[in-house]
């Protein structure tokens, strides 16, 4: 569903750049993205230690602010960042949503090549994130936004990487959180550091 009016945002002081600091070392990407509980976010650190060491890997953990499953990656390729994040932001203001349930029941392997992500994951279900995203892209391709070359959506939350595939194993206990807010997240890439634009609270 969707609220008829558009709102208007002062940027201020997000973080959009880092004044007195070098660029980040592989680029910036900006994305809406469902955040974990810090409780999520800390039992996430200990799976992601726990599962290395399963594989014969010595992964460490990510920082806990930075675990996240993206709900939709924005393409800014052909407009200024500050555009396209008021764009972004006038988009997300129109969605509106209860909040619900992510599940992920699963550990398994992403992507190709040399790689990989290893990942929280569930075969079937999320069906709340999914219409998120679906609302989330008709508000986007509204603002402007390029949403017709969308790859299909997994949801997923990224533990580490890894240079092989890693067999899918079911948890003992699903992970599970309730969704209550929407982010916008810019992160900056090759330094392990991600700003918080903007959060919309879900009904």
């Amino acid at each position: 569903m969707h609220h008829s009016d558009q709102m208007s945002f002062d940027l201020g002081e997000t973080p959009i750049k880092r004044r007195g600091r070098k660029p980040p070392k592989h680029g910036q990407a900006l994305y809406f993205a469902a955040l974990p509980t810090s409780e999520i976010a800390k039992l996430t650190a200990e799976m992601t230690r726990d599962q290395s060491r399963r594989n014969g890997l010595r992964r460490e953990p990510r920082q806990q602010d930075l675990y996240h499953t993206t709900i939709y990656p924005l393409d800014i390729a052909h407009r200024a960042r500050e555009e396209a994040i008021v764009a972004a932001m006038d988009a997300a203001s129109t969605i509106y949503m209860s909040s619900f349930e992510l599940v992920y029941d699963c550990v398994a392997t992403f992507g190709g090549r040399d790689n990989h992500q290893y990942v929280l994951w569930r075969r079937r279900g999320n069906e709340g994130l999914k219409m998120l995203r679906r609302e989330l892209c008709i508000a986007l391709q509204c603002a402007g936004f390029d949403t017709e070359a969308a790859e299909p959506f997994e949801p997923h939350m990224t533990l580490f990487y890894c240079g092989r595939v890693l067999p899918e194993t079911m948890l003992g206990q699903p992970v599970r959180w309730p969704v209550r807010s929407l982010m916008l997240v810019n992160s900056f890439q090759g330094d392990g550091e991600h700003g918080h634009i903007w959060e919309w609270p879900l009904s």
